[in-house]
């Protein structure tokens, strides 16, 4: 250790020092002020306190004009092992840093514009040069010539631009212009092509099917009643169990559309046992009804059992179908090899996909039965 570093040391535990009894000094006097008329506080008290009760003494009367790690309870004894002077190490760096070089070789920003610079090329119009028997035309045409042009002189004039080309296989001599035997001709006029309004077709019409002859023709099994239209016909639960009644035992309709006719739940049992029973119906549509996602997964599960059915429509319903409702009915789907075509309001789309899975499957099946592949 070098003469130096000792004084260096040394001198940083006196100012210490100092300025702890400097610290003790203001301290004395403000307790001086404050215990002033404690007449106990004498030598002889002090003098029969033990060293840990004057160090604990000492710690409740801590004054806040000590340094911090005068007034904290904990006190280390062991010196400092450092041999660096943090204070005489800063200032080095401060003026190495003012003293540096580096840096003074700066070059201010200069914004530079890199690779080939964009010019817009200007369109060059050149000029066309024409032989000397269209120079003469063109010059008599504007005017600049001494005699008149003929009509002959324009036909030419366009054999030259080429008008020919542009009339087609027509003889450009042939054309003539309004009032004149020959020349150009100006080009038709093309009529307007207005297109036919169809007639829009009424939502809400009104059905006028007689519904007790129709059930008295399903009753009879009558053989030219092959579709039955009950739509937009409210049907009360009477009616609508007589009508699906008849279905089971009819032979010759085919296809049944019983759309917007106030269908509820307590209805649903007759479409289930016709679904089961009948084996001539091909399309069954019951949408816009008042049918709960409970009822309709009966009547999916129902095709289970059934080989000729090949529409079923029961989407668009006044009560949402539940996400449950949809897994079962797009697993009963799996066991129907027949239905083609299923309409719902699918809200899940997982249950959506699979459905249309297995329509994809029976439309494969019955495309390989019209080819005799099955």
């Amino acid at each position: 250790m070098t003469a130096r570093v000792i004084i260096r040391d040394f001198a940083r535990e006196y100012i210490a020092v100092m300025l702890k009894l400097d610290c003790i000094k203001q301290w004395y006097q403000r307790r001086v002020a404050i215990t002033a008329g404690m007449d106990y506080l004498n030598d002889e008290f002090f003098d029969g306190l033990s060293k840990e009760e004057i160090e604990q003494l000492n710690s409740e009367l801590c004054d806040d004009l000590l340094p911090a790690a005068d007034r904290v309870k904990y006190h280390v004894d062991k010196k400092g092992q450092s041999h660096v002077d943090k204070a005489a190490l800063s200032k080095w760096m401060e003026e190495a840093a003012v003293a540096s070089q580096i840096g003074q070789d700066y070059i201010p920003f200069v914004k530079e514009e890199r690779g080939k610079k964009f010019v817009k090329v200007e369109e060059k119009k050149e000029k066309t040069v024409y032989d000397d028997e269209f120079e003469k035309l063109l010059a008599e045409a504007e005017g600049m010539g001494g005699g008149d042009m003929t009509d002959g002189d324009i036909d030419a004039l366009a054999e030259i631009l080429g008008a020919n080309s542009l009339l087609g296989s027509v003889d450009v001599s042939a054309c003539s212009r309004p009032g004149k035997e020959t020349g150009l001709k100006s080009p038709p006029t093309v009529p307007d092509v207005k297109s036919i309004k169809s007639d829009p077709v009424d939502m809400e019409e009104v059905n006028e099917i007689d519904v007790e002859e129709t059930l008295a023709k399903l009753k009879s099994n009558d053989s030219s009643l092959t579709h039955c239209i009950f739509n937009n016909v409210p049907l009360d639960l009477e009616t609508v169990d007589s009508i699906t009644s008849a279905l089971i035992r009819n032979t010759s309709v085919k296809r049944v559309d019983m759309c917007n006719c106030q269908i509820i739940d307590d209805s649903v049992e007759g479409f289930v046992s016709l679904v089961k029973s009948n084996s001539t119906l091909e399309a069954l549509s019951i949408e816009t009804n008042k049918i709960t996602g409970k009822f309709l997964k009966k009547i999916v599960i129902a095709l289970e059992t059934n080989e000729t059915l090949k529409e079923l429509r029961i989407a668009n319903q006044y009560y949402t179908t539940g996400v449950g409702d949809e897994m079962a009915i797009s697993k009963a789907l799996e066991h129907n090899k027949s239905l083609v075509k299923f309409s719902l309001n699918w809200k899940n789309g997982g249950s959506r996909n699979t459905a249309d899975r297995w329509i994809m499957r029976n439309n494969d099946i019955a495309r390989k039965k019209r080819q005799g592949l099955l």
